[in-house]
């Protein structure tokens, strides 16, 4: 049997379980091999096309430091996951945190290539993720989309915000199903 697949289906297959595995407290490592796959394939394309990827938003949010450097620390331990390195003992820390913002990086990208066409589960995630991360009363146009989606939020899941990850995690998971089941229906 051989199945055609493409570089976006990829992505999006690669993404989607990336973040159900994280949100269900799947193997770190697998979470952030997949995030990161993923990631390069929306970023590379988003670039190609001259679209808004979050790295120009870490940059500018970095001037002291180059560009080569940012993306060093962000593929940091994708490239430690992917290659051989010179020692079977050397290791890396992975926090929790790192999977989450790599994730929302991937999920950001995915949504400025797919516009309204992204995966559910990536809305999904990327509402999750302002619901959990985004400051409050920040300005600007970005700041009063976040601003709704945290009231609404904070209307549908009371306390998502100040929750133990354990509980922000399982409400992710029902996000994810309730839109799966929205998808399902359209």
């Amino acid at each position: 049997m051989c199945t055609t697949i493409t570089k976006l289906e990829a992505a999006h297959r690669q993404l989607t379980t990336a973040i159900r595995m994280y949100l269900a407290d799947g193997d770190a490592v697998a979470v952030h091999t997949l995030a990161c796959a993923a990631r390069e394939i929306y970023e590379k394309h988003c670039a190609n096309l001259q679209l808004d990827r979050l790295f120009e938003h870490i940059e500018s949010a970095n001037p002291e430091r180059k560009a080569t450097a940012l993306w060093n620390v962000l593929n940091a331990a994708r490239n430690f996951f992917k290659h051989a390195g010179e020692s079977l003992d050397e290791a890396i820390e992975l926090r929790d945190a790192d999977n989450k913002y790599m994730l929302f990086i991937a999920c950001h990208d995915c949504a400025m290539l797919c516009r309204e066409d992204q995966p559910a589960d990536v809305q999904a995630f990327n509402l999750w993720f302002i619901g959990t991360e985004f400051p409050r009363g920040m300005e600007g146009e970005q700041a009063d989309v976040a601003n709704e989606v945290m009231s609404l939020l904070d209307t549908k899941i009371p306390g998502l915000r100040t929750a133990p990850l354990a509980e922000q995690k399982l409400a992710g998971l029902r996000l994810l199903d309730e839109a799966a089941g929205l998808a399902r229906q359209q």
